[in-house]
């Protein structure tokens, strides 16, 4: 990295997404951002499309060679040909809803775990969050156009993101009655892992998300949930006890899981 030159990670994001949403910061105060993950990546990409001034909107001054091809298929929503036995995958809104596309990207999920040195019980964490999150876009989230699942092995550890750019938790909370006067998109995103909560009128749906997380209990190290100008984030710092944090953000459209995992010891 360039002295001087800054390199995107959640907390930069955070910062300078707000400054832009407020027409606080300009282009030419930062220069060029240098990324090297791809949780952060993704975010900025769903977040600018809600940035009005198309400099910023066009991500133009990211460096982010190692994952231009990922936003090039996000910005077309056509998903390229990849291979089995890479570190870096993804699947756009065109594919989510094909399973034979489906199964190969599972399949390349299934490799890197692999080669990562992941065990069994935390490969099928990863593989069962990539298949409730799916799930919650074609069933849930009203919109599969600009969608992805995406993962990125690096030194550190596996990143896995789902994104949408549908309802949000906000709105798919209000779809109960009980939730119907719920305004509060920090909260929605609380309600969507409680234990006891659904989405539902019927007390029978709408918990698989409580027992996705419960599922990745001991098995991750960062997990963030962005809906509307919210995040809520689990930190779990070398395997302690996990820390919960709900903070407000700039606005983005839809939900985006991301989670990090660092190698089984």
């Amino acid at each position: 990295m360039r002295p001087n030159e800054l390199s995107l990670d959640f907390a930069l994001l955070d910062d300078l997404a707000l400054g832009v949403e407020r027409s606080r910061i300009k282009v030419s105060d930062i220069g060029q951002v240098r990324v090297h993950r791809m949780g952060a990546f993704i975010e900025t990409a769903f977040t600018a499309l809600s940035w009005k001034d198309p400099i910023w909107a066009s991500l133009d001054w990211l460096v982010a060679d190692k994952f231009d091809e990922v936003l090039a298929d996000l910005k077309s929503q056509r998903t390229q040909e990849q291979r089995t036995g890479i570190t870096t995958g993804w699947i756009c809104g065109d594919q989510l809803d094909d399973e034979t596309q489906w199964t190969g990207f599972l399949i390349r999920v299934s490799s890197v775990c692999k080669s990562g040195g992941f065990g069994k019980r935390t490969k099928n964490a990863i593989m069962a969050t990539f298949s409730e999150f799916r799930s919650n876009i074609l069933e849930h989230a009203g919109e599969t156009k600009g969608a992805i699942a995406a993962f990125h092995l690096g030194e550190k550890g596996l990143e896995i993101v789902v994104a949408d750019q549908g309802r949000g938790a906000l709105a798919s909370m209000r779809n109960s009655k009980k939730f119907r006067n719920l305004d509060d998109a920090g909260r929605a995103l609380k309600l969507i892992v409680t234990d006891g909560v659904s989405r539902y009128d019927n007390p029978e749906r709408g918990h698989g998300f409580t027992h996705l997380f419960q599922g990745l209990a001991n098995r991750f190290n960062h997990i963030r949930l962005r809906s509307g100008d919210h995040a809520l984030e689990v930190f779990r710092p070398h395997g302690e006890t996990p820390l919960e944090r709900i903070s407000q953000k700039a606005e983005i459209s839809g939900l985006l899981v991301y989670a990090f995992f660092n190698t089984d010891l």
